[in-house]
């Protein structure tokens, strides 16, 4: 299976952050794998030219968009998919979601189990992630079908192994004919993949280890303006108009769709508008939000994550998908890559 390795492309869209850059491609020296590096940094990343299998590209300053515009056309094998700096896609996981997709062609996107993983104090701690969909599929025949059964979907597609055809005609549409981007929020852009992917086929989570993200401060969530703010201000109406309509014209150029442009862009806003959960889990987010904002309140952020972690293992007890509390050779591989890049910054 390793082959398939050779026709994948990780896309690493590196901004300011050239201790978890190098890291992970260290991490993926020697595993044969394609590597894209669109950098918004600052600084030119000073190690750049020391990876054989890395294709790395400066854009100072550039919007997330814009970079992954300008990367397409250096994009050659048959699936590609996102890798955030501070994340590890795990290499056996990224064969086992590129074979799926080989052998079903109505499939545009495929993940597998995901892992949180937290270093303090020379010891690090790895946790579920996306316990409520570990064994989600979509798999509506039409894109209307797949759209309606994403509503009570919880884990992002953001980071899934894609097929590059469909990852092509997904950022081709966020241009309009001047090449200028329809929307620029982060947060709308990874809504705008999730439904995207599912108009260009079918999506399964697969039960193999697939990822570990870290979890640190000081990400783009912090500073980016929240979806619903987009949605519902006055003031951002041309930014969620672009967002709907780069979806209405994927949509209405589908395979299967029926839609014209005018109706596509209704269908998608009304699912846009859909509530992505139920309002328990809503207001527990509110809630979170809030402690998590206060000083005064941390030890009950602290005692709520605890609690978190712990229904999370003991959900996944056992899992071979989910090796939290026990080693696997691919688990050792990012402990030894984590370590490693500790002991070169002391």
């Amino acid at each position: 299976m390793r082959r398939m390795l050779q026709d994948v492309t990780v896309i690493i869209p590196a901004h300011n952050r050239p201790g978890r850059l190098r890291r992970l491609l260290d991490y993926y020296s020697g595993t044969g794998i394609n590597i894209l590096v669109p950098d918004s940094s600052a600084e030119r990343f000073v190690y750049a030219d020391s990876y054989s299998n890395v294709v790395y590209r400066h854009y100072p300053g550039m919007h997330f968009l814009l970079k992954i515009q300008a990367i397409l056309p250096l994009i050659s094998t048959s699936y590609v998919l996102y890798c955030a700096d501070d994340d590890f896609a795990v290499p056996e996981g990224i064969e086992q979601m590129a074979t799926f997709l080989s052998d079903h062609p109505d499939y545009s996107i495929a993940q597998g189990h995901y892992l949180t993983f937290t270093e303090r104090g020379g010891q690090i701690s790895f946790y579920p992630r996306y316990i409520r969909n570990f064994d989600k599929r979509i798999t509506g025949d039409t894109p209307r079908e797949r759209l309606l059964q994403e509503k009570d979907m919880y884990a992002s597609l953001l980071y899934g192994v894609v097929r590059t055809d469909a990852f092509r005609k997904i950022y081709t549409a966020c241009f309009d004919e001047n090449g200028v981007p329809r929307f620029r929020n982060l947060f709308l852009a990874e809504e705008y993949f999730n439904h995207a992917a599912l108009i260009l086929g079918k999506y399964a989570t697969l039960p193999y280890f697939y990822s570990a993200r870290e979890r640190i401060a000081g990400s783009a969530t912090d500073t980016t303006i929240p979806v619903k703010v987009i949605k519902t201000t006055p003031a951002y109406l041309p930014e969620y108009r672009g967002f709907l309509t780069a979806l209405a014209v994927l949509l209405s150029e589908a395979d299967g769709c029926g839609y014209g442009f005018e109706e596509a862009f209704s269908f998608m806003r009304e699912i846009s508008d859909m509530p992505k959960e139920s309002a328990v889990i809503a207001r527990k987010r509110q809630i979170l939000d809030f402690v998590r904002r206060s000083v005064m309140l941390r030890w009950l952020n602290r005692l709520g994550e605890w609690r978190y972690h712990q229904k999370g293992l003991e959900r996944v007890a056992g899992m071979p998908s989910y090796p939290c509390t026990f080693s696997t050779p691919e688990k050792d591989a990012i402990i030894a890559a984590i370590n490693s890049t500790a002991s070169c910054e002391r």
